[in-house]
């Protein structure tokens, strides 16, 4: 919170708790002055955001202070709203006089301090005329009449709201319909279950400090009433004498309490808010131990290696040294340190991890002016201490994944443009050698050896052609001739024309057609070329299997797609191969004497890319290949 606050008062030990508050809530300079003379002499320096004025003040009170303040001798202060603390509302004129000499207002031990702080934080434009802090509301319950007019008379004389409870049900009926801060509660209250009660209090209002009153020799019992709820307790009989002092204690609990409420609150937000975040959050103490994890870490971590010490610290995560991160933090004084882990489990995985130290920053930041033993002015700054690192993890498999579809793309237009021009480039002179052959083929006075080479020239150019078209076909220079038809009939018309490979091969062939398929809107001879290669590609890899042969294709419509799976049980593809088999020019065929061109695949997923499909591939080594065609249904179009 911007600006500065003015507390002058010679009892700072009584309103410690005021400041403490107020600097928990953002108000982190606070000047504090022990006389009138010295406040003035800060006032004269820096007008302060609001002054806090003890009415007791020495040498000049809060009264008089706060008539200067609104005077011409102190100008700059004139807007500075002023709050006259006095630590007793016994003289019903602190309000009069409060009002005569411009005071914002006047307050007292007994205030609310969550409504200063709403005051505070909401600066006046111009004093008020009838505002007024909430004062705590205190209720009594208990059985000895002559204790609670005692206290009573006590609480009211110290300017506390105090509001009386004959039994246990008037006592609930006060703190439904009043704004109770503490609770006085008699442990023999008259037809009432105290420990219910203590109970019901604290569903209502969990912030209520609960004090128990009960008679000597029966710290037993308050003991049982504390563990269902109950926050104190005090002995009875209590007289005149004690009681101040009994309150004063019960006070301290209560804004102890307070505080302690209100921080659990602020972590249970903090837990619920770190818990909310996508990314992974760690934090670990300089030693290596995990103090809190987020659920996105939780699911990271059990991906990763972690390797720990003996008393449970983290050594390493993976590849990283934990060592090296706390000494490029704390000895290279780095801000943050970043890593990258990939992990290659059933897919392949990225992570990246950064790591920044934690400080913890104790604000000392109080002025202490008007001790004249010392006329040094005391000043300290925020001082920051290592007490860990916070560990970000974040999932960019997505990212990593989206990257290489980019460079894929960008590569593979690279080279569709220049394949594309080379193949249109090749096809005239093929024709010209291809024509010129067949002449000289034609030609009757043609050798017998000549014939056997032009034959071999003819057998080569006829091959060259071959890969231009694959060539042109993979680049997407062709118009597709789509018309509707049914998946099965195609796979039909290949099994049939492959059924001697088959049986040559002793491969058992199991097909799966699905029932009542929708159609697909393709072009039946670019699809029946994919089929045809995926399927030439399985019986190849099953040539070397020792394994039983067999080729399984399955059929099946889902969520408006047409699946075409195709399964053999050769050799398996390995998984770092699994990424290259759809690149130009890559093959994995096992048989040397009959490896392709390596254009089959990549050339498929062309084809059933224009179709605006997809085409995957699953495989363990040792396992087999499964590969999963998607074609849009055409009720989808």
């Amino acid at each position: 919170m911007n600006g500065t606050l003015l507390f002058a008062s010679n009892k700072l030990d009584k309103y410690e708790h005021i400041i403490c508050y107020l600097k928990q809530h953002g108000f982190v300079n606070i000047i504090t002055a022990l006389n009138g003379e010295d406040a003035l002499k800060h006032l004269h320096t820096q007008p302060p955001l609001f002054a806090f004025l003890d009415t007791d003040l020495p040498i000049l009170d809060g009264f008089q202070l706060c008539k200067l303040m609104k005077s011409s001798l102190l100008a700059n202060c004139n807007n500075v709203p002023v709050i006259l603390v006095t630590d007793s509302q016994k003289n019903c004129m602190i309000s009069l006089l409060a009002n005569c000499v411009g005071a914002y207002l006047s307050i007292h031990p007994s205030f609310a301090l969550e409504d200063l702080l709403y005051l505070l934080q909401n600066k006046p434009e111009s004093t008020p005329t009838n505002i007024t802090v909430n004062r705590i509301k205190i209720l009594i319950a208990a059985s000895d009449q002559s204790f609670t007019q005692m206290l009573e008379t006590y609480l009211l004389g110290e300017g506390y709201d105090v509001i009386i409870a004959g039994n246990g049900q008037d006592a609930l009926h006060q703190l439904e319909n009043e704004k109770l801060s503490i609770m006085f509660l008699d442990d023999h209250l008259p037809e009432s279950d105290v420990s219910e009660i203590i109970r019901k209090s604290k569903e209502s209002v969990p912030e209520i400090f609960i004090t128990i009153i009960v008679p000597q020799d029966s710290e037993r019992r308050a003991i049982e009433l504390m563990k269902a709820g109950a926050n104190d307790y005090i002995i009875k009989p209590a007289d005149e004498k004690t009681i101040p002092t009994t309150f004063a204690d019960t006070l301290i609990k209560y804004h102890l309490n307070l505080c302690n409420h209100r921080l659990d609150m602020e972590e249970l937000k903090l837990h619920s808010l770190i818990d909310g975040i996508v990314d992974g959050i760690v934090f670990m103490d300089m030693h290596g131990k995990i103090n809190t994890v987020n659920k996105a870490a939780n699911a990271i971590l059990s991906q990763l290696n972690l390797v720990r010490n003996s008393d449970g610290s983290i050594m390493s995560i993976n590849t990283i040294d934990t060592k090296d991160i706390y000494r490029a933090l704390f000895e290279e004084k780095q801000l943050s340190v970043s890593y990258e882990i990939t992990i290659n489990n059933e897919i392949e995985k990225h992570f990246n991890v950064t790591a920044s130290s934690v400080n913890q920053f104790i604000d000392e930041n109080i002025h202490v002016i008007g001790d004249r033993r010392k006329s040094k002015r005391l000043t300290r700054a925020f001082i920051g201490n290592n007490i860990g690192i916070v560990i970000v993890l974040r999932d960019v498999t997505r990212e990593h994944q989206l990257t290489n579809q980019v460079v894929q793309s960008e590569r593979l237009f690279a080279v569709s443009n220049l394949v594309a021009g080379a193949a249109h480039e090749l096809n005239n002179p093929l024709a010209g050698i291809q024509l010129c052959t067949e002449l000289v083929l034609n030609d009757p006075g043609t050798s017998e050896k000549s014939l056997k080479y032009l034959q071999r020239i003819q057998k080569e150019t006829e091959q060259i052609q071959d890969v231009v078209k694959s060539l042109l076909t993979f680049t997407g220079n062709y118009t597709l001739s789509k018309e509707q038809i049914n998946i099965n009939e195609i796979i039909e018309v290949i099994i049939k024309q492959k059924t001697y490979q088959f049986d040559h091969a002793n491969i058992k062939t199991i097909i799966l057609p699905g029932d009542i398929l929708p159609f697909v809107f393709v072009d039946k001879y670019q699809i029946r070329r994919v089929l045809l290669n995926i399927i030439e590609n399985a019986c190849a890899a099953m040539e070397v299997s020792e394994y039983d042969k067999c080729l399984t294709i399955k059929t099946e419509a889902q969520n408006n797609v047409v699946n075409t799976t195709i399964s053999d049980t050769g050799p398996g593809i390995p998984k770092e191969n699994l990424s290259k088999i759809f690149e130009p020019f890559y093959t994995n065929r096992a048989n040397k004497k009959k490896k392709g061109t390596g254009l089959g695949l990549s050339i498929a997923q062309s084809i059933i890319k224009q179709h605006n499909g997809k085409i995957s591939v699953q495989s363990e080594v040792g396992k087999g290949t499964t590969f999963v065609i998607e074609l849009p249904a055409m009720e989808s179009l």
